[in-house]
C-alpha cells in the first residue's frame, strides 16, 4: 500500500507520530500502521551541491591553494638566498681559518721526534770542518743551527753541508756515536718580508718553517689572482717539503675561484720591524672579495662579499722578534733564513 501524494507532503520533515497526532479522529490510524506506508524522505534533504555552488568551492580552494603556494614559494626563496650567503661566507671563513693556522706556525724550527736525529758516528773535536753520519737530515739545510749532544758535551753547531745521510760542521767537541741532535729557535723570516728576495707582495704570501708541527720543513705559498664578477679570479695554496736536492715548488691547489675585485686588489697587508740585522713581520692582514658560486634565487643575481682578516699574528716570528730585541739578545736562537730564498734556491742545500 503505497502513501498518497498529500501524505508525502504533510509528512516530510515531521516525526510520524505528530503527523499522526494531527488527524481527525475518523482517519487516525495506530502509528506502526503508519509507518507500513512505505513513505520517502523529503527531498530537500537529500539534494546535492549545485553548480554554481561547485564552481564557487573551486574558485575558493584554487585562491587558497595558491596563496599557500605562493607563501612556501617565498619561503623557499629566503631559504635558498641564505643557504647561499652562508656557504660563501663558510668558504671565505674557512681559507682564513687555515691562513691563520699556518702563519701562527710560520717560523718554527724542529726535527722530526719519532725517531729523533742522532750521531750515526763518533766526532772528535777540531778546528776543521767534519763530515760525519746521522740517523736521518730531514729538515737539515745549509746554515741552520743544531744542539748537539747533552749536558757537558752539548755544543751549538752551524751545518755548512748537507747530504742525505752526512752533515758537515766545525765540532769542537767529541761526541759519542747515539749522540741527540735538536734545532732551537725560530726563523726571523717565517713569512718573507716583502721587498726581498721572493718576498711576499700584496697578493702572494710566501711562509717556511716547521707549519704542520710534525718536524717536517715546508715552504707554503698563497697567490691570490682576483678577477671581476664576470670573470672571478683565485686563490691557490701550494705545500712543498723541503727535501735536499729538490728545488721545483709543489703544484698549486684551488682554495677559492670566485674572487673578485679586479686586478689590482691587495689582498695581503703586512706590519714589519727591523731587529738584529732581520726584518720581522710581525703581523699579517687578509682582505678577500668574493661572490656566490650560484645566483640568488630571488634576485637572480651573484651576491658578493668582503672580509677583512686583520690580526693574523706569527707567534713563533713574535718569539723570536723579542728575542732579538731583549736586553741581551740571544742571537744564536735566531735561524738565518733558507739560502736566497727565492723559489729557484730555497729548496736546494
Amino acid at each position: 500500500m503505497f502513501a498518497h501524494s498529500k501524505d508525502h507532503g504533510q509528512f516530510c520533515g515531521k516525526h510520524l507520530w505528530a503527523s499522526a497526532y494531527r488527524l481527525p479522529v475518523a482517519y487516525k490510524k495506530p502509528l506502526g500502521a503508519e509507518r507500513s506506508l512505505g513513505l520517502r524522505s523529503c527531498p530537500a534533504s537529500s539534494a546535492g551541491f549545485s553548480l554554481l555552488e561547485l564552481l564557487v568551492s573551486i574558485t575558493v580552494l584554487v585562491v587558497i591553494s595558491g596563496g599557500v603556494l605562493s607563501v612556501i614559494g617565498f619561503y623557499q626563496k629566503s631559504f635558498a638566498r641564505t643557504e647561499v650567503r652562508s656557504d660563501m661566507y663558510e668558504n671565505v671563513r674557512g681559507v682564513a681559518e687555515l691562513m691563520e693556522q699556518e702563519i701562527g706556525q710560520a717560523g718554527l724550527v724542529s726535527l722530526p721526534s719519532s725517531p729523533s736525529p742522532t750521531l750515526s758516528s763518533a766526532v772528535v773535536s777540531g778546528v776543521l770542518g767534519q763530515t760525519v753520519n746521522v740517523s736521518s737530515t730531514t729538515s737539515m739545510f745549509v746554515g741552520e743551527q743544531l744542539l748537539v749532544d747533552a749536558g757537558n758535551s752539548e755544543e751549538l753547531v752551524t751545518l755548512t753541508a748537507v747530504t742525505a745521510t752526512t752533515i758537515k760542521a766545525i765540532f769542537g767537541k767529541a761526541h759519542a756515536i747515539g749522540a741527540p741532535i735538536s734545532a732551537l729557535g725560530v726563523f726571523p723570516s717565517g713569512i718573507v718580508p716583502p721587498l726581498t728576495a721572493d718576498g711576499s707582495t700584496a697578493n702572494v704570501l710566501n711562509i717556511f718553517g716547521d707549519i704542520n708541527a710534525d718536524g717536517s720543513l715546508v715552504y707554503v705559498r698563497y697567490t691570490c689572482t682576483p678577477g671581476t664578477s664576470a670573470a672571478p679570479g683565485t686563490l691557490t695554496r701550494s705545500v712543498t717539503t723541503i727535501v735536499p736536492g729538490v728545488n721545483a715548488i709543489s703544484a698549486s691547489q684551488t682554495l677559492l675561484s670566485t674572487v673578485i675585485g679586479g686586478v689590482g686588489l691587495a689582498c695581503f697587508q703586512y706590519t714589519t720591524q727591523a731587529a738584529a740585522g732581520y726584518t720581522f713581520v710581525t703581523n699579517v692582514g687578509f682582505t678577500l672579495s668574493v661572490q656566490a658560486t650560484r645566483p640568488d634565487p630571488q634576485t637572480l643575481q651573484y651576491s658578493t662579499m668582503t672580509k677583512s682578516f686583520l690580526n693574523l699574528a706569527p707567534r713563533n716570528v713574535l718569539a723570536g722578534l723579542e728575542v732579538a730585541t731583549a736586553s741581551s739578545p740571544i742571537t744564536n736562537r735566531l735561524q738565518p733564513a733558507l739560502p736566497a730564498t727565492a723559489p729557484a734556491n730555497v729548496l736546494v742545500y
